[in-house]
């Protein structure tokens, strides 16, 4: 008498998809540089080709954009606004900001996502926020770097 194990296929399918999905993914560290005030920073490629400096903000909902940044960007392309909202900025102020839809955001040599939506504010750091983040977990932020596994 012989017993038949009878796994159900999308349990099969599952963790194939798990396993080949931790083979794919490419740990990168990416170097932060931190300020006096503590604050930690990291380089970024937008759209392939404009290099900037981002605050690492984990308590930021959006990735964005100084209008220095912006202007650099939309120097060779044009960019239209997806839509208009309202943020509460980190002393409590509510301004209305633009935001936008980019192609590509690179961390490190291998790690990049999109489409990103962004916001613009005229002044301040480029801040990368959680939206972004998120899309490179899972992440471990140490003093000195910020390790990405989810690349690649």
């Amino acid at each position: 008498m012989s017993v038949k194990s009878k796994i159900p296929l999308f349990v099969l399918l599952t963790f194939w998809l798990a396993c080949t999905s931790a083979v794919s993914a490419i740990e990168q560290n990416i170097p932060l540089s931190q300020s006096k005030g503590g604050t930690l920073y990291l380089e970024a490629t937008l759209e392939s080709n404009i290099k900037a400096s981002f605050l690492l903000d984990t308590g930021s909902s959006l990735l964005t954009l100084n209008q220095a940044t912006f202007d650099a960007l939309t120097r060779n392309q044009k960019l239209f606004a997806t839509r208009t909202s309202a943020a509460r900025m980190a002393n409590g102020k509510i301004v209305k900001i633009s935001q936008y839809q980019l192609n590509s955001v690179r961390i490190g040599n291998t790690c990049e996502v999109g489409p990103v939506e962004v916001a613009v504010l005229p002044k301040g750091n480029n801040i990368l926020g959680i939206n972004t983040l998120l899309r490179f977990a899972p992440l471990t932020i140490t003093p000195d770097a910020v390790i990405l596994a989810g690349c690649e």
